[in-house]
């Protein structure tokens, strides 16, 4: 992860609240505040002052502690408003 936290870095991205998502299987997210809808086939979090929205098949909060989730399930797309 130390690759990726310098490509942040470079960015001047915050690392507090950013995501990696291997789609068809599974989705990591770090900085999440609220989870506004959680179904089966979506899944809309409030990340900092982003809302993110996975649709899929068969989705799940697999893990959420402390403002990181994991998702797991067939994401197929992944939407940031």
């Amino acid at each position: 992860m130390k690759l990726i936290a310098e490509i942040l870095k470079e960015l001047g991205a915050d690392e507090d609240k950013a995501f990696t998502v291997c789609p068809g299987q599974l989705a990591y997210f770090k900085g999440v505040k609220t989870v506004g809808e959680l179904t089966d086939d979506k899944i809309v979090m409030v990340c900092g002052k982003k809302i993110i929205t996975l649709e899929g098949e068969n989705l799940f909060a697999a893990e959420y502690f402390q403002g990181d989730m994991l998702i797991k399930g067939d994401i197929k797309k992944v939407s940031i408003e």
